[in-house]
C-alpha cells in the first residue's frame, strides 16, 4: 500500500523497515495546553470514550490541572513510546529528532496552510483513492471539513497565566519545547519542503 493510517505510531514502523518502502507520516500539533484544555472538556461528554470517567463530570479545570487525570507530556511520551515513568532530557530530543526527520508538520492553529502542505507533499490532488469522493469533488469536502470540523468540541477557553493553565504548563514542560521546536519545523525548516 501507499499509504498505512494509524494512531499506534511505533506499531506501524516495522512496516517500513526495508530501504524500498520508506514511510514519512504527517502530524498536526496544537498547543498543549491548549489541547489538554480541550481534552479535559472533551471527556466531559464523551461517554463512548475509553478514557471516559465520571469523575470529569462534576470537576472544573483547576481540579483537573491538579489531578493525575490530567495530560503530563502526551505528545513527547507517544513519539518516543514512553507512555509512563518519568520523563529526562533524552526524552525531548528523541522526540524532536523523530518530528524532524520522519514527520512533515502541521499546525492545527494553521490548519489550512497545513492541509494544502500534506497535500502538495503527499500529491493527494492527483491520487484517486477510489474512496467515496470523486476527485472532482474533493475540494468541496475539504472546505467543508475546514469550516466545520467534525470532532470539534465547543469549550471555554483558559486564560493563558490563570492557575489551571501554570498548572498544565508545569505538567507539561516537554510538550512546550517539542511545540516549539513543531512550530519552527512547520514555519522554517520544512515550508521549504512544498511551499513556493
Amino acid at each position: 500500500a501507499d499509504v498505512a493510517i494509524s494512531s499506534r505510531f511505533h506499531d506501524e514502523v516495522s512496516l517500513f523497515t526495508d530501504d524500498a518502502y520508506r514511510g514519512k507520516c504527517f502530524a498536526m500539533l496544537r498547543h498543549p495546553i491548549k489541547r489538554s484544555v480541550s481534552m479535559f472538556y472533551y471527556l466531559k461528554d464523551a461517554t463512548w470514550e475509553h478514557t471516559y470517567s465520571e469523575q470529569f463530570i462534576n470537576m472544573s479545570i483547576e481540579e483537573y490541572a491538579r489531578s493525575e487525570l490530567s495530560e503530563d507530556n502526551w505528545m513527547v511520551r507517544f513519539l518516543t513510546n514512553e507512555m509512563s515513568g518519568n520523563l529526562y532530557d533524552r526524552h525531548i530530543d528523541l522526540a524532536k529528532e523523530v518530528l524532524s526527520s520522519k514527520c512533515l508538520v502541521g499546525l492545527l492553529e494553521e490548519f489550512s496552510k497545513s492541509f494544502k502542505r500534506f497535500s502538495q507533499y503527499f500529491h493527494w490532488g492527483e491520487t484517486d483513492f477510489q474512496g467515496p469522493v470523486a476527485m472532482n469533488n474533493r475540494g468541496g469536502c475539504v472546505l467543508r471539513v475546514i469550516k466545520n470540523p467534525d470532532n470539534a468540541h465547543e469549550h471555554p477557553s483558559l486564560d493563558e497565566g490563570s492557575e489551571a493553565w501554570n498548572l498544565l504548563m508545569a505538567k507539561n514542560q516537554y510538550d512546550l519545547q517539542l511545540y516549539e521546536h513543531a512550530v519552527h519545523l512547520f514555519r522554517e525548516d520544512q515550508k521549504k519542503l512544498v511551499d513556493r
